[in-house]
């Protein structure tokens, strides 16, 4: 796969990403309990109360024309979360439309954080190909 193709599959997933919660995707449409808010790693807040309930939720999909798509998607993508260097657990869940494939990774945080500055980083891979990173450090107060 080319870069071009990996930059337009990473840029449809996050689009179709935030379609999909802007639009109509509660937390029973992928099937999992969110926790409170979510925070987003590529775009994140300064600050977030500390002790608070949050999740994080990220993905990647595909239209259903791309070449490929749904095989390469189902079969390879992977969404990874780390806070302060330790990997984090999520659920997955399959998401699809009449345009397309989205593949969503859960991670809530029921207790929220300690206070102090906490460092989350989003990875995301395609057939074991890192196409993408967010690093977000933010202040638990």
């Amino acid at each position: 796969m080319s870069s071009c193709n990996r930059s337009t599959r990473v840029v449809l997933a996050l689009a179709f990403m935030a379609a999909m919660l802007v639009v109509a995707a509660p937390a029973s449409a992928i099937n999992i309990q969110e926790t409170g808010p979510r925070i987003n790693v590529g775009a994140p807040p300064a600050t977030f109360a500390a002790n608070s309930p949050f999740h994080v939720s990220h993905g990647l999909g595909c239209a259903f024309g791309e070449a490929g798509c749904p095989q390469a998607l189902v079969s390879g993508s992977l969404f990874s979360l780390y806070v302060d260097g330790v990997l984090q657990p999520s659920k997955l869940s399959v998401l699809a439309d009449s345009g397309g494939i989205l593949r969503v990774w859960l991670t809530n945080f029921p207790n929220g954080l300690q206070a102090g500055d906490h460092t989350l980083v989003g990875v995301w891979t395609q057939n074991g190909v890192v196409v993408q990173t967010a690093t977000a450090t933010i202040t638990f107060a």
